[in-house]
């Protein structure tokens, strides 16, 4: 046959079958423009040269190694839905004389027209998008909006390249299913029934097991940065068990109701609970599928919703002045103290000097922080806080001595001997005494809250519960000092000198070159740095930090999104070909169509509304470690996260609602065709 037959075809085929062929195209559009973006923007120069342009690129760079991998997965699964509903139209063209050569001809026709039609609208939707996507990054980074446009080869070759491999290997995958099965199982390939399958109590009860593991572990990791392998490890167990839940759990379920008489022998009940027992296995893995993918979804939503619903005011409150520096003290006494602030005082002032820019609002003050455990009495110095996964949540101590504080705020506590005043940054200290290790002391009422100190206390406080404690003299902060590190060794912190100062006047490049001589000055006298930033780079920083992940997230949302709601069109597209027979049937044995339709609505329903409900409580349990890792990108606005957890439901929901109507209204027209 001439080739022309078979494009004729192909193109036939996929027009007849635009119900499975025209969401499949869709999708593959707007995976191929989203990871052109991503790949565009990661290689972009231009953004090299804006501050904190660099940091942005490197997150996107890797995120376009998970995009590119998700969008792999994505369009293979969409595949195999495909090939599962055509597999019946094979068998016919097999029979009627048509060999597995020449279908595989009609099948590489049909792939490569598929692949030449997203490939074109996906890259020149991309190329469009990209523009865009540059000038909202600039505006992020607050840099200028440079207009015109800029086109590199780059991003088009890479693009073509790993979607042109994709679908060669998804085509691969589709001949070589033809060429193993034969005629007749092609004919029953879309039409399979399965076994009534059997309740499975052990299993069901490991599932069981299994997520209360995995929900352990989300409830007590600590640190999600420090514990990434035991949040692995969580993911992993939650998956797995929702996996056996849907595939076993669900059966127990479904038996049950069936032994229930007064429920099970009702038309509206009978038909999709029979339904759903016997194809239950197929069933699971897709409604596993949903849950899973769903809270994805809802998670990646959430942060963006936390981006966009959080400011840039929150650098500022992380750096209170231009310039901050905190230099560690190894030895610690009033000489070493004093000696130090001077040196640092002659090193600013000899800046100054050598930039011409002169500074404003120095200040410098002594303090000591580590984390600790509660005791009966008071804290405990231990080991277990730095544990990445522990049942006992750790507390930080932010300590200075009077004269530090005073020196800070101007206010005078008046503290004697052994006694604090101290300030708790969630749960007030109400005990009359407080112990720490072996030092005991009295706790002096304040008429006011002991005010906050030590940089990026905003941020640490959202995430850790902190407690600010004002001791006499530094006698006794070093004492303390001393008693952590007997205990913790090289995990022990040093006492510290935390200085601040404003450059009023200065450009941002000025803010910036004088920290870079003050840092050669600190490191020329021999002082342990232990940070130096202004407050020009951290806004940099933060705004990459935020625009990449807010490109990169938004992109993984969307696609999970269309991977999700295209699993569910095609499961309830195959659910309607497979009961479509099998409500015929019922019709013509006396089944009227508002008894049909009653039933379908239930067993719709049934099937929708499970993956909601297992979602809600998977984003429940992993809520408590999103808030921790969140308040990298939130800092101290981390308290709206539950705002935009709660926008990122709705959205889902409202979306999940949509493809319910959209897909049921399908769902029965499919069943109610006329042979």
């Amino acid at each position: 046959m001439h080739n022309g037959f078979y494009l004729k075809m192909a193109l036939q085929n996929i027009r007849k079958n635009q119900r499975l062929y025209l969401p499949f195209i869709i999708s593959s559009i707007g995976t191929i423009m989203m990871t052109f973006v991503i790949q565009a923007l990661s290689s972009n120069a231009g953004l090299t040269t804006i501050p904190g342009g660099n940091n942005l690129q490197t997150i996107l760079g890797l995120g376009y190694v998970i995009l590119i991998l998700f969008s792999g997965v994505f369009l293979f699964y969409m595949n195999s839905f495909l090939m599962k509903n055509r597999k019946k139209e094979f068998g016919i063209y097999n029979i009627l004389g048509m060999d597995k050569q020449h279908i595989t001809k009609m099948l590489a026709y049909e792939m490569t027209s598929i692949w030449f039609i997203s490939l074109s609208l996906g890259v020149l939707a991309g190329i469009l998008l990209n523009k865009v996507a540059i000038l909202l990054v600039r505006r992020m980074l607050n840099a200028e909006v440079a207009f015109g446009f800029e086109l590199s080869a780059e991003p088009i070759v890479w693009t073509a390249s790993f979607f042109t491999f994709i679908f060669v290997a998804i085509l691969v995958a589709n001949i070589f299913q033809i060429h193993l099965a034969n005629p007749i199982e092609l004919l029953r390939g879309s039409n399979v029934g399965e076994k009534e399958p059997k309740t499975k109590i052990i299993w069901t009860i490991l599932g069981l097991v299994l997520l209360g593991i995995g929900y352990y572990l989300a409830l007590t990791i600590q640190s999600p940065i420090m514990g990434m392998s035991l949040v692995f490890l969580a993911i992993l167990l939650a998956i797995f068990a929702t996996y056996l839940l849907f595939t076993t759990g669900t059966i127990t379920w479904l038996k049950l109701l069936k032994r229930n008489k007064n429920y099970y022998y009702q038309t509206k009940h009978f038909i999709p609970v029979s339904g759903m027992l016997y194809r239950m296995k197929k069933n699971a893995v897709g409604l596993a599928n949903i849950s899973i993918l769903s809270v994805g979804v809802i998670l990646m939503l959430s942060i963006v919703a936390g981006l966009y619903i959080s400011t840039n005011n929150s650098v500022d409150s992380q750096y209170p002045s231009d310039v901050v520096s905190e230099v560690s003290l190894e030895e610690f006494n009033q000489t070493s103290e004093q000696t130090t602030k001077e040196q640092i005082a002659s090193m600013i002032e000899k800046t100054e000097d050598e930039t011409g820019i002169q500074s404003e609002g120095r200040l410098s003050y002594t303090y000591l922080n580590f984390p600790v455990l509660r005791s009966k009495e008071g804290f405990e110095i231990n080991e277990e806080v730095y544990a990445v996964q522990s049942d006992v949540q750790p507390i930080l101590l932010n300590i200075i001595d009077q004269a530090n504080y005073e020196l800070i705020t101007g206010k005078k506590l008046n503290l004697k001997g052994n006694q604090v005043a101290i300030h708790g940054t969630i749960d007030p200290y109400k005990g009359k005494e407080l112990n720490i290790q072996e030092y005991t002391f009295d706790v002096v009422p304040t008429k006011e809250a002991i005010e906050e100190f030590v940089i990026g206390s905003e941020t640490t406080n959202q995430v850790q519960e902190s407690y600010y404690i004002v001791v006499s003299n530094s006698t006794i902060l070093n004492q303390l000092a001393d008693a952590q590190k007997e205990i913790l060794n090289d995990l022990a912190a040093n006492i510290g000198i935390f200085t601040e100062l404003d450059l009023p006047g200065a450009n941002a490049q000025q803010e910036i070159d004088f920290s870079e001589r003050l840092r050669n000055n600190f490191e020329e006298n021999e002082l342990t740095i232990r940070s130096m930033d202004t407050r020009v780079q951290a806004n940099g920083k933060f705004s990459a930090l935020r625009g990449g992940v807010l490109f990169l997230v938004l992109t993984i949302a969307l696609l999970l999104l269309m991977m999700t709601v295209l699993i569910i069109y095609y499961k309830q597209i195959s659910e309607a070909y497979d009961d479509k027979e099998r409500f015929n049937i019922m019709q013509k044995v006396g089944l009227s169509n508002q008894e049909i339709r009653r039933a379908i609505r239930s067993q719709i329903l049934s099937v929708f509304f499970l993956p909601v409900c297992v979602t809600g409580l998977h984003v429940l349990a992993v809520f408590p470690l999103m808030k921790k890792a969140m308040v990298l990108i939130m800092l101290n606005q981390v308290n709206l996260f539950p705002i935009s957890l709660l926008i990122a439901f709705v959205i889902y929901l409202l979306v999940y609602l949509l493809v319910y109507r959209l897909t049921a209204r399908t769902y029965y027209k499919i069943v109610q065709q006329k042979n």
